[in-house]
Protein backbone atom coordinates (compact mmCIF):
# COMPACT_ATOMS: atom_id res chain seq x y z
CA UNK A 1 0.00 0.00 0.00
CA UNK A 2 1.25 3.23 -0.79
CA UNK A 3 0.74 5.88 1.82
CA UNK A 4 -1.56 8.86 1.54
CA UNK A 5 -3.18 7.16 -1.25
CA UNK A 6 -6.32 5.87 -1.55
CA UNK A 7 -6.09 1.81 -1.13
CA UNK A 8 -9.18 1.34 -3.26
CA UNK A 9 -8.90 4.03 -6.13
CA UNK A 10 -5.02 4.26 -6.01
CA UNK A 11 -5.66 8.35 -6.41
CA UNK A 12 -3.55 10.51 -4.10
CA UNK A 13 -5.25 12.15 -1.24
CA UNK A 14 -5.62 16.05 -1.83
CA UNK A 15 -4.45 18.30 1.41
CA UNK A 16 -5.28 21.89 1.53
CA UNK A 17 -4.55 24.92 3.96
CA UNK A 18 -8.17 25.35 5.90
CA UNK A 19 -7.09 29.04 5.56
CA UNK A 20 -7.26 28.60 1.63
CA UNK A 21 -11.21 27.73 1.41
CA UNK A 22 -14.09 29.67 2.26
CA UNK A 23 -14.66 30.85 6.25
CA UNK A 24 -18.07 28.71 5.89
CA UNK A 25 -16.42 25.28 5.09
CA UNK A 26 -15.34 25.31 8.88
CA UNK A 27 -19.14 25.70 9.86
CA UNK A 28 -19.68 22.90 7.34
CA UNK A 29 -17.56 20.61 9.79
CA UNK A 30 -18.95 22.46 13.27
CA UNK A 31 -22.49 21.88 12.15
CA UNK A 32 -22.73 18.46 10.33
CA UNK A 33 -19.02 16.65 10.74
CA UNK A 34 -17.96 14.29 13.96
CA UNK A 35 -15.65 16.08 16.34
CA UNK A 36 -13.43 12.97 16.28
CA UNK A 37 -11.24 14.22 19.46
CA UNK A 38 -13.62 14.91 21.46
CA UNK A 39 -15.39 11.31 20.48
CA UNK A 40 -12.00 9.42 20.89
CA UNK A 41 -11.59 11.54 24.54
CA UNK A 42 -14.89 10.09 26.02
CA UNK A 43 -14.87 6.65 24.77
CA UNK A 44 -11.43 6.19 26.39
CA UNK A 45 -12.86 7.98 29.69
CA UNK A 46 -15.93 5.42 29.10
CA UNK A 47 -13.43 2.65 29.19
CA UNK A 48 -11.93 3.85 32.11
CA UNK A 49 -14.81 4.34 33.75
CA UNK A 50 -17.36 1.60 33.33
CA UNK A 51 -19.51 2.86 36.72
CA UNK A 52 -19.79 5.76 36.16
CA UNK A 53 -23.19 7.54 36.67
CA UNK A 54 -24.64 9.48 33.79
CA UNK A 55 -24.15 12.86 34.85
CA UNK A 56 -20.00 12.17 36.02
CA UNK A 57 -19.87 11.71 32.19
CA UNK A 58 -21.76 14.76 31.37
CA UNK A 59 -19.90 16.80 33.51
CA UNK A 60 -16.43 15.08 32.01
CA UNK A 61 -17.53 16.21 28.51
CA UNK A 62 -18.50 19.52 29.28
CA UNK A 63 -15.03 20.65 30.93
CA UNK A 64 -13.24 18.70 28.09
CA UNK A 65 -11.16 21.16 26.28
CA UNK A 66 -9.17 20.06 22.78
CA UNK A 67 -7.00 22.93 21.53
CA UNK A 68 -7.08 21.08 17.70
CA UNK A 69 -9.54 18.83 17.24
CA UNK A 70 -9.87 16.60 14.40
CA UNK A 71 -13.15 16.47 12.63
CA UNK A 72 -14.39 14.54 10.40
CA UNK A 73 -17.61 15.41 7.43
CA UNK A 74 -18.70 13.09 4.91
CA UNK A 75 -20.88 15.54 2.44
CA UNK A 76 -21.88 15.43 -0.99
CA UNK A 77 -19.67 12.01 -1.97
CA UNK A 78 -16.37 13.04 -0.35
CA UNK A 79 -14.82 12.20 2.99
CA UNK A 80 -12.95 14.88 4.74
CA UNK A 81 -11.18 15.18 7.55
CA UNK A 82 -9.59 18.43 9.65
CA UNK A 83 -5.67 18.06 11.14
CA UNK A 84 -3.75 19.91 12.36
CA UNK A 85 0.16 20.24 11.34
CA UNK A 86 2.94 22.87 12.96
CA UNK A 87 -0.23 24.57 14.49
CA UNK A 88 -1.95 25.50 10.77
CA UNK A 89 -5.27 23.60 9.98
CA UNK A 90 -5.19 21.11 6.99
CA UNK A 91 -8.21 19.88 5.17
CA UNK A 92 -7.56 16.51 4.04
CA UNK A 93 -9.86 15.10 1.23
CA UNK A 94 -9.95 11.01 0.93
CA UNK A 95 -12.28 10.41 -1.25
CA UNK A 96 -14.67 12.95 -3.94
CA UNK A 97 -16.00 13.14 -6.94
CA UNK A 98 -13.85 16.48 -7.69
CA UNK A 99 -10.14 15.92 -8.91
CA UNK A 100 -7.06 17.89 -9.81
CA UNK A 101 -3.46 18.07 -11.03
CA UNK A 102 -0.99 18.67 -8.49
CA UNK A 103 2.84 18.67 -6.97
CA UNK A 104 2.93 16.09 -4.68
CA UNK A 105 3.36 17.91 -0.37
CA UNK A 106 6.27 18.83 1.29
CA UNK A 107 7.95 15.22 3.17
CA UNK A 108 5.46 16.06 6.37
CA UNK A 109 2.78 14.70 4.35
CA UNK A 110 4.51 12.25 1.66
CA UNK A 111 2.82 11.71 -1.50
CA UNK A 112 -0.19 13.15 -0.89
CA UNK A 113 -1.63 15.94 -3.38
CA UNK A 114 -0.50 19.66 -2.44
CA UNK A 115 -4.18 21.25 -3.44
CA UNK A 116 -2.29 24.69 -2.65
CA UNK A 117 -0.22 23.49 -5.93
CA UNK A 118 -2.53 23.04 -8.44
CA UNK A 119 -1.10 22.35 -11.98
CA UNK A 120 -1.98 22.23 -15.65
CA UNK A 121 -4.34 19.12 -16.74
CA UNK A 122 -2.07 16.21 -17.78
CA UNK A 123 1.13 17.40 -15.89
CA UNK A 124 1.51 16.73 -11.71
CA UNK A 125 0.12 13.96 -10.09
CA UNK A 126 -4.23 13.16 -9.59
CA UNK A 127 -5.44 13.79 -6.20
CA UNK A 128 -9.00 14.05 -4.64
CA UNK A 129 -10.14 17.79 -4.62
CA UNK A 130 -12.99 19.68 -3.04
CA UNK A 131 -15.46 21.90 -5.13
CA UNK A 132 -13.96 24.85 -6.82
CA UNK A 133 -16.37 27.43 -4.80
CA UNK A 134 -14.65 26.04 -1.62
CA UNK A 135 -11.80 27.88 -2.60
CA UNK A 136 -11.13 31.38 -1.30
CA UNK A 137 -11.13 34.11 -3.96
CA UNK A 138 -8.06 35.12 -4.41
Amino acid sequence: MIVNTNPETGIRYGVVSMNSLESWVWEEFYTQGTDESYAEAMREWQEENPDAEKHEEYTYGENLEIEESEWSLDIEGMKLRISWLGGAPLLWVFESPHKAAVSLCSPCVPNAGDLNNKVPLGQGFACYDVPADWYAAT
